[in-house]
């Protein structure tokens, strides 16, 4: 699915980041963890699509980022909220569906029950908690059925138990073979595959 080959970030041409080989197969929860100020959020914007300044090669099926761009094929929850905030959850979630059909509507009720988020579909984003609202975003890119859900600072939001929870939503789109790549600066639990920064270059365990 996710091919990554010599990629590279630089800072006042210092490299600060380094990929020799990346692949990530589809239906795969990955977790990078590493220290502030390493590349993470820039990875990730690279991997999106968002941020060209990288040297190297990211290729998702075979083919360059960039034919993904417009296909939106990928979906990044970044750390700041992408919310209505005078809008209902509801609004919120289904803002990217041309039509909402049955099932959908069946799957996302299902999906805020695990969030406990049933009983605050008609309220407004305003007056939800950050984890709430991040749970919000989450179940508005798995519902979409995006090849990848890009995931910045998973811990920022969630404590342990609710991490759990987040990762059960997301197996919605990954049984669909999505994949779902996330970064922390500690290592997590519950993924299929680990990366940890170090050192400037990135490094599977």
């Amino acid at each position: 699915m996710l091919n990554i080959k010599g990629f590279s970030l630089s800072r006042e041409n210092e490299k600060f980041m380094l990929i020799n080989d990346m692949f990530i197969r589809s239906g795969m929860k990955v977790n990078i963890f590493g220290n502030n100020d390493t590349g993470r959020s820039l990875l990730l914007r690279s991997i999106h699509g968002d941020f060209y300044g990288f040297g190297g090669k990211i290729e998702i099926k075979d083919k360059p980022i960039l034919f993904y761009k417009k296909k939106k094929k990928t979906i990044l929850l970044e750390n700041t909220s992408h919310l209505l905030i005078n809008e209902s959850v509801w609004k919120n979630i289904i803002i990217p569906l041309p039509k909402v059909t049955a099932r959908q509507k069946q799957n996302i009720m299902e999906l805020c029950m695990i969030s406990k988020l049933s009983d605050k579909i008609g309220k407004k984003i305003n007056t939800l908690s950050s984890s709430s609202k991040k749970f919000i975003e989450l179940i508005r890119a798995v519902i979409q059925l995006p090849q990848i859900i890009l995931i910045d600072d998973l811990e920022n939001y969630f404590d342990d138990k609710n991490i759990v929870t987040a990762l059960e939503i997301c197996n919605f789109a990954l049984n669909s073979g999505a994949s779902v790549i996330t970064t922390s600066k500690r290592k997590l639990e519950n993924f299929d595959v680990y990366y940890r920064i170090q050192d400037s270059k990135v490094v599977k365990l």
